[in-house]
């Protein structure tokens, strides 16, 4: 929670709210038609901007020839994901990361964008300082959400188009969260899956990177993300040592093992368990930038992925991906294809999750 949040407490808000004029508008196609100028609010983590990426891109999509500024923070690797890509779907990068001054700045190079639309998403949480920047933008078209799932967005009343959500109860993905929220705008989706693309330096990195690690080009090779951030969402690394020792059995594969700023531990657990019972698995960690390391993953014949913002990186390939489950709901969050798969645990507890389930629908993407 941001210090702007923790000023504005509940008390706040309501009294914030007396100095609003809350009125819901209806855009015509004729609106639609006179915006030149949009600013999108995304401020979470890096699964949350990929899930936000098909909103984006339709914004786009519908706005070719509009002026589209991006709020974001540096945790939602935005800038990584598109540094030296011509194809972002964004003219300008604000970062607010936290703290009233540079809250009072970025307001402030809001207005002077002077942005005909702003857009709220929220599908994870109610963000006051999300809806405060949009509100503050003067921007005269303000698309949110007034409640998800019964549950009111208390500042709500900044917003003039908003509708209330029921996600849970039909078990919406978060990409489709986000188109949720632009349909009502009349913003049409143009893509509904999460699509990276590479640049050539990032190309010519992991064709490098597998040629020196991985010299047979007739074995396939097995991607490993055995890291999360949330302790309550990695599955143990001795299941990861087992499991990769089946899959060697019956393939002789290769296998990388993907390691973000969060997964050291586990990756050295992992490296550990390998080295002392399984010491005739070839595998090769990838400790690096995030889209040296998404051009890696890209390359893989398989990618197997805790519950974390990589395995959304990795299911904008064309790769088989299996996501691993825990407490999350994976049908909010699992990577969405027809050769992408999530696997649940059933108690929520994604220890429990079963060596042999996640080798069989491994199997069954390597045997296509």
């Amino acid at each position: 929670m941001s210090k702007i949040e923790k000023i504005l407490g509940d008390s706040a808000l309501k009294v914030f709210k007396g100095f609003v004029l809350e009125k819901d508008i209806t855009l015509s196609n004729e609106d639609l038609a006179k915006i030149k100028k949009i600013v999108i609010i995304v401020r979470h983590q890096l699964g949350d901007m990929l899930c936000s990426l098909p909103m984006i891109y339709s914004v786009r999509k519908n706005f070719p020839y509009a002026e589209i500024i991006l709020v974001t923070k540096r945790s939602t690797g935005f800038s990584e994901i598109f540094e030296n890509n011509s194809n972002s779907p964004v003219n300008r990068v604000i970062q607010y990361e936290h703290g009233f001054e540079k809250f009072v700045e970025t307001v402030k190079q809001l207005t002077d964008f002077m942005p005909d639309m702003a857009i709220v998403p929220s599908s994870v949480i109610f963000s006051a300082t999300n809806h405060l920047l949009a509100y503050y933008s003067k921007a005269g078209i303000r698309v949110g959400v007034r409640s998800k799932d019964y549950e009111p967005n208390k500042i709500g009343y900044t917003l003039n188009v908003k509708n209330d959500f029921l996600w849970d109860s039909k078990r919406v993905h978060q990409v489709n969260r986000n188109l949720d929220v632009i349909r009502q705008a009349g913003i049409e989706p143009a893509v509904n899956y999460i699509s990276v693309s590479l640049g050539t330096e990032q190309i010519s990195s992991s064709e490098e990177f597998f040629s020196e690690n991985f010299p047979d080009s007739q074995k396939k090779v097995i991607g490993i993300h055995p890291g999360a951030a949330k302790e309550q969402n990695v599955w143990p690394p001795e299941k990861f040592a087992q499991l990769m020792n089946l899959f060697n059995s019956k393939q002789n594969v290769y296998f990388y093992i993907s390691e973000g700023p969060a997964d050291k531990k586990y990756v050295n657990e992992l490296k550990s368990i390998l080295k002392k019972q399984f010491s005739g698995i070839e595998f090769s960690v990838f400790c690096g930038k995030l889209m040296e390391n998404a051009a890696n993953i890209s390359k893989t014949a398989l990618f197997i992925s805790n519950d974390t913002g990589i395995m959304h990186l990795a299911s904008g390939f064309d790769i088989p991906v299996i996501g691993l489950f825990g407490p999350t709901k994976a049908y909010e969050w699992g990577p969405l294809g027809l050769n992408k798969a999530s696997i649940q645990a059933s108690d929520g507890r994604i220890e429990n999750i079963e060596i042999s389930d996640v080798f069989e629908t491994g199997m069954g993407f390597l045997s296509v």
